[in-house]
Protein backbone atom coordinates (compact mmCIF):
# COMPACT_ATOMS: atom_id res chain seq x y z
CA UNK A 1 0.00 0.00 0.00
CA UNK A 2 2.53 2.24 0.82
CA UNK A 3 4.13 1.41 -2.49
CA UNK A 4 0.94 2.25 -4.00
CA UNK A 5 0.54 5.74 -2.39
CA UNK A 6 4.12 6.54 -3.86
CA UNK A 7 3.56 5.74 -7.10
CA UNK A 8 0.62 7.99 -7.08
CA UNK A 9 2.34 10.71 -6.43
CA UNK A 10 4.94 9.81 -8.93
CA UNK A 11 2.07 9.64 -11.68
CA UNK A 12 0.22 12.88 -10.80
CA UNK A 13 4.03 14.53 -11.01
CA UNK A 14 4.50 13.13 -14.42
CA UNK A 15 0.87 14.12 -16.00
CA UNK A 16 -0.37 10.21 -16.51
CA UNK A 17 -3.24 9.83 -18.20
CA UNK A 18 -4.43 6.09 -17.15
CA UNK A 19 -3.70 3.57 -15.22
CA UNK A 20 -3.66 0.06 -15.84
CA UNK A 21 -3.47 -2.71 -12.47
CA UNK A 22 -2.50 -5.73 -13.73
CA UNK A 23 -3.55 -8.13 -11.91
CA UNK A 24 -2.89 -10.42 -8.57
CA UNK A 25 -3.82 -7.07 -7.20
CA UNK A 26 -4.96 -9.46 -3.78
CA UNK A 27 -5.53 -12.53 -2.63
CA UNK A 28 -8.41 -11.97 0.17
CA UNK A 29 -11.52 -9.70 -0.15
CA UNK A 30 -10.63 -7.71 2.64
CA UNK A 31 -7.38 -6.42 1.17
CA UNK A 32 -8.95 -6.47 -2.13
CA UNK A 33 -11.21 -3.85 -1.28
CA UNK A 34 -8.00 -1.87 0.28
CA UNK A 35 -5.95 -2.00 -3.16
CA UNK A 36 -9.20 -1.18 -4.64
CA UNK A 37 -9.90 2.30 -2.83
CA UNK A 38 -6.11 3.67 -2.83
CA UNK A 39 -6.37 2.54 -7.09
CA UNK A 40 -9.76 4.71 -7.37
CA UNK A 41 -8.27 7.25 -5.44
CA UNK A 42 -6.05 8.10 -8.56
CA UNK A 43 -9.27 9.57 -9.51
CA UNK A 44 -7.77 8.85 -13.37
CA UNK A 45 -9.34 6.47 -15.87
CA UNK A 46 -8.24 3.40 -14.36
CA UNK A 47 -8.51 -0.41 -16.01
CA UNK A 48 -8.53 -3.46 -14.01
CA UNK A 49 -7.53 -6.66 -14.95
CA UNK A 50 -7.74 -10.37 -13.42
CA UNK A 51 -4.43 -12.29 -12.75
CA UNK A 52 -4.25 -16.11 -11.27
CA UNK A 53 -4.63 -14.49 -8.03
CA UNK A 54 -7.54 -12.51 -7.56
CA UNK A 55 -11.14 -14.46 -7.32
CA UNK A 56 -13.53 -13.55 -9.97
CA UNK A 57 -16.47 -13.80 -7.17
CA UNK A 58 -14.70 -10.92 -4.70
CA UNK A 59 -13.83 -9.23 -7.95
CA UNK A 60 -17.39 -8.92 -9.13
CA UNK A 61 -19.06 -8.39 -5.71
CA UNK A 62 -16.85 -5.20 -5.51
CA UNK A 63 -17.20 -3.99 -8.56
CA UNK A 64 -20.78 -4.18 -8.54
CA UNK A 65 -20.80 -2.17 -5.22
CA UNK A 66 -18.31 0.63 -6.45
CA UNK A 67 -19.10 1.08 -9.84
CA UNK A 68 -21.49 4.19 -8.95
CA UNK A 69 -19.37 5.72 -6.86
CA UNK A 70 -15.96 4.91 -8.84
CA UNK A 71 -17.24 4.94 -12.52
CA UNK A 72 -13.46 5.72 -13.84
CA UNK A 73 -12.91 2.42 -12.84
CA UNK A 74 -13.01 -0.15 -15.68
CA UNK A 75 -13.48 -3.71 -15.18
CA UNK A 76 -11.52 -5.20 -17.85
CA UNK A 77 -12.49 -8.87 -17.83
CA UNK A 78 -16.00 -7.99 -19.21
CA UNK A 79 -14.97 -4.65 -21.29
CA UNK A 80 -12.34 -5.90 -23.93
CA UNK A 81 -12.07 -3.01 -26.06
CA UNK A 82 -11.16 0.58 -24.79
CA UNK A 83 -10.74 3.25 -27.58
CA UNK A 84 -8.84 5.98 -25.37
CA UNK A 85 -7.12 9.17 -27.12
CA UNK A 86 -4.10 8.15 -27.90
CA UNK A 87 -4.22 4.22 -27.34
CA UNK A 88 -6.92 1.57 -27.65
CA UNK A 89 -6.79 -1.09 -25.10
CA UNK A 90 -7.94 -4.80 -26.11
CA UNK A 91 -7.66 -7.18 -23.23
CA UNK A 92 -7.22 -10.82 -22.23
CA UNK A 93 -8.36 -11.16 -18.41
CA UNK A 94 -6.76 -14.12 -16.06
CA UNK A 95 -3.72 -16.18 -17.20
CA UNK A 96 -3.96 -19.27 -19.23
CA UNK A 97 -2.17 -21.80 -17.30
CA UNK A 98 -4.50 -23.38 -14.34
CA UNK A 99 -1.75 -25.23 -13.14
CA UNK A 100 -0.68 -21.37 -11.42
CA UNK A 101 -3.52 -20.74 -10.07
CA UNK A 102 -3.59 -19.85 -6.78
CA UNK A 103 -6.55 -20.06 -5.43
CA UNK A 104 -10.43 -21.56 -6.62
CA UNK A 105 -12.24 -19.15 -8.62
CA UNK A 106 -9.72 -17.40 -10.48
CA UNK A 107 -9.59 -16.31 -13.96
CA UNK A 108 -8.07 -18.67 -16.53
CA UNK A 109 -8.98 -18.28 -20.27
CA UNK A 110 -8.69 -20.53 -22.96
CA UNK A 111 -7.14 -21.29 -26.73
CA UNK A 112 -11.11 -19.98 -27.63
CA UNK A 113 -11.25 -16.94 -26.04
CA UNK A 114 -7.88 -15.34 -27.87
CA UNK A 115 -9.24 -16.62 -31.07
CA UNK A 116 -12.52 -14.74 -30.17
CA UNK A 117 -10.41 -11.86 -29.86
CA UNK A 118 -8.49 -12.29 -33.18
CA UNK A 119 -11.47 -13.07 -34.68
CA UNK A 120 -14.22 -10.35 -33.91
CA UNK A 121 -12.07 -7.01 -32.46
CA UNK A 122 -12.13 -4.43 -35.33
CA UNK A 123 -9.49 -1.24 -34.57
CA UNK A 124 -12.01 1.53 -33.41
CA UNK A 125 -9.93 4.32 -35.03
CA UNK A 126 -5.82 4.95 -35.54
CA UNK A 127 -4.81 4.90 -32.38
CA UNK A 128 -2.21 1.97 -32.00
CA UNK A 129 -3.50 -0.95 -30.11
CA UNK A 130 -1.98 -2.51 -26.80
CA UNK A 131 -2.83 -5.54 -25.67
CA UNK A 132 -3.02 -6.20 -21.81
CA UNK A 133 -2.99 -9.22 -20.01
CA UNK A 134 -1.60 -10.63 -16.81
CA UNK A 135 0.65 -13.20 -18.12
CA UNK A 136 2.97 -12.21 -21.39
CA UNK A 137 2.92 -13.76 -24.41
CA UNK A 138 5.88 -16.61 -25.62
CA UNK A 139 9.44 -14.91 -26.23
CA UNK A 140 12.12 -15.95 -27.84
CA UNK A 141 15.88 -16.41 -25.81
CA UNK A 142 16.70 -14.70 -22.48
CA UNK A 143 16.27 -11.86 -22.72
CA UNK A 144 13.05 -11.71 -23.46
CA UNK A 145 9.97 -10.42 -21.27
CA UNK A 146 8.44 -14.36 -20.55
CA UNK A 147 12.00 -16.04 -19.07
CA UNK A 148 12.07 -17.93 -15.55
CA UNK A 149 15.45 -18.99 -13.87
CA UNK A 150 17.10 -21.58 -16.40
CA UNK A 151 16.46 -19.27 -19.27
CA UNK A 152 13.43 -21.16 -20.37
CA UNK A 153 10.24 -18.90 -22.15
CA UNK A 154 7.07 -19.61 -20.22
CA UNK A 155 4.95 -17.08 -21.81
CA UNK A 156 1.19 -17.93 -23.44
CA UNK A 157 2.06 -18.76 -27.55
CA UNK A 158 -1.81 -17.75 -28.02
CA UNK A 159 -0.94 -14.60 -27.64
CA UNK A 160 2.38 -14.61 -29.36
CA UNK A 161 -0.01 -15.77 -32.40
CA UNK A 162 -3.05 -12.93 -31.54
CA UNK A 163 -0.21 -10.16 -31.61
CA UNK A 164 1.57 -11.32 -34.65
CA UNK A 165 -1.36 -12.16 -37.04
CA UNK A 166 -3.16 -8.72 -35.86
CA UNK A 167 -0.19 -6.72 -35.78
CA UNK A 168 -0.54 -5.19 -32.09
CA UNK A 169 2.47 -2.82 -31.82
CA UNK A 170 2.05 -2.79 -28.12
CA UNK A 171 1.64 -5.11 -25.91
CA UNK A 172 1.58 -4.42 -21.16
CA UNK A 173 2.16 -7.37 -19.11
CA UNK A 174 3.16 -8.79 -16.02
CA UNK A 175 3.65 -12.03 -14.11
CA UNK A 176 6.76 -13.51 -14.59
CA UNK A 177 8.36 -11.04 -11.67
CA UNK A 178 11.97 -11.89 -12.39
CA UNK A 179 11.80 -10.65 -15.47
CA UNK A 180 10.01 -7.63 -14.66
CA UNK A 181 11.44 -3.85 -16.03
CA UNK A 182 12.14 -5.28 -19.27
CA UNK A 183 10.74 -4.70 -22.63
CA UNK A 184 11.44 -5.80 -26.17
CA UNK A 185 10.36 -5.32 -30.03
CA UNK A 186 8.87 -7.16 -32.36
CA UNK A 187 10.56 -10.26 -32.63
CA UNK A 188 10.20 -10.88 -29.33
CA UNK A 189 13.79 -11.54 -28.43
CA UNK A 190 15.60 -7.97 -29.04
CA UNK A 191 15.59 -5.60 -26.07
CA UNK A 192 14.34 -2.37 -25.80
CA UNK A 193 16.33 0.11 -23.51
CA UNK A 194 14.30 2.89 -21.64
CA UNK A 195 13.45 6.01 -22.79
CA UNK A 196 13.64 4.97 -26.66
CA UNK A 197 11.16 5.18 -28.84
CA UNK A 198 9.87 2.47 -30.88
CA UNK A 199 7.28 1.56 -33.05
CA UNK A 200 6.71 -1.67 -31.81
CA UNK A 201 7.01 -2.51 -28.12
CA UNK A 202 5.99 -5.55 -25.74
CA UNK A 203 6.94 -4.55 -21.89
CA UNK A 204 6.80 -6.67 -18.59
CA UNK A 205 6.02 -4.22 -15.70
CA UNK A 206 6.73 -6.58 -13.48
CA UNK A 207 5.23 -6.12 -9.76
CA UNK A 208 4.45 -3.18 -7.41
CA UNK A 209 5.07 -5.28 -4.03
CA UNK A 210 7.27 -4.53 -1.36
CA UNK A 211 8.19 -7.96 -0.32
CA UNK A 212 11.54 -8.73 -2.04
CA UNK A 213 11.81 -10.92 -4.89
CA UNK A 214 14.92 -12.06 -6.81
CA UNK A 215 15.40 -10.74 -10.04
CA UNK A 216 17.12 -12.59 -13.23
CA UNK A 217 20.21 -10.21 -13.19
CA UNK A 218 20.68 -11.18 -9.34
CA UNK A 219 19.56 -8.19 -8.09
CA UNK A 220 16.50 -7.57 -5.41
CA UNK A 221 13.36 -5.63 -6.28
CA UNK A 222 10.75 -4.15 -3.90
CA UNK A 223 8.75 -2.84 -6.17
CA UNK A 224 8.20 -1.01 -9.62
CA UNK A 225 6.20 1.11 -11.45
CA UNK A 226 6.27 1.73 -14.92
CA UNK A 227 5.23 5.04 -17.46
CA UNK A 228 4.32 4.18 -20.73
CA UNK A 229 4.67 7.44 -23.61
CA UNK A 230 2.64 7.01 -26.68
CA UNK A 231 3.47 9.25 -29.64
CA UNK A 232 3.91 9.76 -33.25
CA UNK A 233 6.97 7.81 -33.06
CA UNK A 234 5.54 4.65 -31.31
CA UNK A 235 5.73 4.04 -27.43
CA UNK A 236 8.33 4.68 -24.84
CA UNK A 237 8.69 3.92 -21.51
CA UNK A 238 10.71 4.33 -17.88
CA UNK A 239 10.44 2.50 -14.77
CA UNK A 240 10.26 3.57 -11.09
CA UNK A 241 11.77 1.04 -8.45
CA UNK A 242 10.67 1.12 -5.16
CA UNK A 243 13.62 1.18 -1.90
CA UNK A 244 13.25 -1.54 0.76
CA UNK A 245 10.79 -0.90 3.27
CA UNK A 246 12.25 -3.49 5.84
Amino acid sequence: KANLKEMADWFKSEGVEWVVANGDLALSEFDLEQVYEIIAGFKIPTLVMLGNSDSQGSWARLYREKADQYPHVIDGSNIRQIAADDVEFWTMPGYHNRRFSHQTGVCIYKKEDVDTIRRRLQPHGDAPIMLVSHGPPQGDGDRSIDVIPGGKNVGDNELTRLIKRRRLPLGLFSHILEAGGRAVTEDFKTPLRENVWSKSMYINVGSLSGDPWSMLDGTSSFGMAAIIEIGPDGARYKFKRFKSRF
